[in-house]
């Protein structure tokens, strides 16, 4: 079960999902539609809110622009390669996961990554368009800090998004029919919309170190934006690598609860 064996198995969700949207025209343009809306959405609500105020807890609005930008591309990718997840709870109270029992790969990638969404891919070039323009437009961005800050930033936040996506997940396998994930993930969606600094020095400690949502957004933007350094930024994502790889093992452990409909 190497790389290479993930990656093949990747590209054959990737070209099932390519054929799938190619059939419903109508849904793929109805969500990229969707998507942009909420886009300008965020965007509006800072744009407006930063009328009246020259910061927000000491973000001025070319670094939320920044913010934002992480936002989009951390749920770029995430509707892109893990929508799945968004059903787990049902997949599971109706027996559905004995397809990621079998052993091509990993159970974790099986289920998360099956269903590969074309449109969010179209919406993840927009998100990395707005990127290069909020970079480009702040001021004080070390154009040198960028080539190596961005790519990290960017992967920091896809990994933590993986990570988090297969916590919250996590929980159901106890509580069966719980909808955890979901309420996670609706609970949390308001921090994770908005700079850390505007909580409490707990709560942010929480947010990037328990459950770290706040590495979705919060911690790119301010890698990026030179509010972290660069060992404070080598041993977070240290620590995030072992908090990941932890979590992963935690879910094997737990799937062994999974019951089949058919047991």
């Amino acid at each position: 079960m190497g790389l290479r064996q993930h990656v093949r198995i990747g590209r054959q969700f990737a070209r099932m999902g390519v054929a799938r949207k190619s059939q419903f025209r109508v849904e793929f343009a109805s969500q990229v539609l969707m998507d942009i809306v909420w886009y300008a959405t965020h965007v509006g609500v800072f744009e407006v809110l930063m009328r009246h105020t020259h910061s927000l807890a000491g973000w001025t609005l070319p670094e939320l622009r920044v913010f934002v930008a992480f936002l989009f591309v951390s749920d770029a990718f995430w509707m892109a390669w893990m929508g799945k997840s968004w059903h787990f709870g049902r997949d599971l109270k109706d027996g559905n996961l004995d397809p990621v029992r079998v052993r091509p790969a990993s159970p974790i990638f099986l289920y998360f990554f099956q269903s590969f969404s074309l449109e969010a891919c179209f919406n993840g070039a927009i998100a990395l368009g707005y990127l290069g323009w909020a970079l480009a437009s702040a001021d004080g961005v070390d154009a040198l800090r960028c080539l190596w800050a961005v790519p990290w930033a960017i992967a920091l936040s896809v990994w933590a998004r993986i990570v988090v996506t297969v916590l919250f997940s996590t929980a159901e396998l106890y509580l069966v029919n719980s909808d955890l994930g979901i309420f996670f993930w609706e609970f949390l969606l308001g921090p994770i919309e908005r700079p850390l600094d505007v909580f409490g020095r707990r709560v942010k400690l929480f947010l990037l170190f328990v459950v770290p949502v706040g590495c979705l957004t919060h911690f790119p933007a301010a890698l990026v934006l030179g509010r972290v350094g660069a060992l404070e930024a080598l041993g977070y994502g240290a620590w995030l690598l072992l908090f990941g790889l932890g979590v992963f093992w935690f879910w094997r452990r737990s799937f062994r609860r999974y019951e089949s409909a058919l047991s």
